[in-house]
C-alpha cells in the first residue's frame, strides 16, 4: 500500500479527479465510488486489477492510500492456462504422441501474457499519477 500527501485538497475533489481521469481512458472503469474511497478496474478485455484509493484529511492536507488487488489477474488467466493445457493433453491423447515442448510453450506464453498485463497496470497507474503531479506536496 502506497501513501501520498496532497496539499490543500478536499476529499471529494480528489475522488472527482480520479473519476475524470478514469473516464478518459478505455482501460479504466470506475467500479465503486464513495465519499472517502474509489475503486477502479484496470481492464484489457478482462478486469486484470482493482486499484483502490482511500482518502482522509489530516492537518489541512489530504492523505491518499493506494492499494492494488491482483486477484483478478490470476483468477481470469489461470483458467485459460488450464484450458489450453487440457486441450494439448486431449490432442496428444487423440494423436497418440507425447509433445512435451508444447506444454512448455503454452506455459511460457502465459508468463509473457502476465508480464504484459502487469506492465499495462503500472502504465495506467503512472498515467494517473502524471495527471495528478501538479498538486502533490
Amino acid at each position: 500500500m502506497k501513501e501520498y500527501e496532497y496539499l490543500a485538497l478536499q476529499d471529494h475533489e480528489f475522488i472527482e479527479m480520479i473519476d475524470a481521469i478514469s473516464r478518459e481512458r478505455n482501460t479504466l472503469k470506475v467500479k465503486k465510488k464513495t465519499e472517502k474511497r474509489i475503486i477502479i478496474a484496470c481492464q484489457v478485455a478482462i478486469p486484470v486489477a482493482f486499484i483502490k484509493f482511500f482518502v482522509q484529511q489530516q492537518d489541512g492536507n489530504l492523505n491518499v492510500q493506494r492499494k492494488i488487488s491482483w486477484w483478478p489477474l490470476f483468477a481470469f488467466t489461470v483458467p485459460v492456462l488450464l484450458a489450453l493445457e487440457g486441450m494439448m493433453i486431449g490432442i496428444s491423447f487423440v494423436v497418440d504422441t507425447q509433445i512435451y515442448y508444447s506444454y512448455i510453450l503454452i506455459a511460457l506464453t502465459w508468463v509473457i501474457a502476465i508480464i504484459f498485463l502487469t506492465y499495462q497496470i503500472f502504465e495506467e497507474l503512472d498515467l494517473i499519477l502524471k495527471k495528478l503531479y501538479r498538486i502533490e506536496v
